[in-house]
């Protein structure tokens, strides 16, 4: 991650956060990986270049701002405006999301979260996480995707990275 050592005076909250960048051509899935009330640190693909124009939305929460830098597969962004971080970081829930954090959970437990399996007929952790990437690309070049949809996609990303840690936890 670029920006080893960081002078600002302001605190930011470390985070894992899935999150959609609209820009003036195209909605991005990224993950917010520290916040302030003026800024964000955003990991993703293809992210916008410094001095772009973006929002930044997170459910029914959204921001306006500026990509200050872009490095890789990084980028901070400063905000138009102040945002409270509490409202950013409580989580946002459906019944959908509260299954993949209870499958996810299990998986960091190393429990198995797929009842009535053996598991000698389940696939490997970089199978899933290979297949879950395949979903999520095809799901990103839909025409009909939304911001809504976008939300749900970053959060497939999620698990798709941590079955790919897992898969390197377990190899090692």
């Amino acid at each position: 991650m670029p920006r080893e050592t960081d002078s600002r005076s302001e605190t930011r909250s470390n985070v894992f956060l899935s999150a959609s960048l609209v820009t003036n051509s195209s909605t991005l899935p990224v993950r917010i990986r520290n916040l302030s009330p003026h800024g964000a640190l955003l990991d993703g693909r293809e992210l916008p270049v410094a001095g772009s124009s973006v929002r930044l939305v997170r459910g029914g929460l959204t921001v306006s701002g500026q990509v200050a830098w872009q490095a890789d597969d990084w980028a901070g962004i400063g905000f138009d405006e102040q945002i409270e971080i509490d409202q950013w970081v409580r989580r946002v829930g459906h019944a959908g999301q509260q299954r993949v954090d209870s499958v996810v959970a299990a998986l960091r437990r190393k429990e198995t979260p797929l009842e009535n399996r053996r598991a000698a007929t389940l696939p490997s952790l970089a199978a899933l996480s290979s297949e879950l990437d395949q979903i999520c690309e095809r799901l990103a070049c839909t025409p009909e995707m939304t911001v809504e949809l976008a939300e749900v996609l970053l959060r497939l990303d999620a698990v798709a990275q941590v079955l790919r840690q897992l898969g390197r936890h377990g190899d090692s």
